[in-house]
């Protein structure tokens, strides 16, 4: 069980890092080649508005899906974590009784 909370771990990590990179890149990529297509009139200002704009919807709604998915995974690794605690809550509970209780029977 632990294997697979690393594991999910490891990958949203990796996700991480691969939007990181992507939200670097895409950007610059994408104005520099804008930039030369409409300079040589291969296409016009406009089409290059559209085309910037399907980009960044088609980007925008990935993230969403994304983010909710790694939200998810988030509340589920926090609720087992909260649930962990309570064990261990009630095991404190339970031998502080019984410490309570020998302490009661020595004296």
């Amino acid at each position: 069980m632990q294997n697979k909370i690393n594991s999910e771990n490891k990958k949203i990590v990796d996700q991480v890092d691969k939007w990181e990179l992507y939200a670097r890149l895409s950007p610059t990529i994408f104005l520099v080649v804008s930039i030369i297509l409409v300079v040589n009139e291969y296409i016009d200002f406009e089409t290059t508005f559209f085309v910037g704009l399907g980009l960044f919807a088609i980007t925008a709604v990935t993230w969403w899906f994304w983010t909710i998915y790694t939200i998810r995974h988030l509340v589920i690794t926090l609720q087992r974590a909260s649930e962990s605690l309570i064990d261990v809550q009630n095991e404190f509970k339970i031998v502080r009784k019984g410490m309570q209780e020998m302490k009661n029977e020595e004296k």
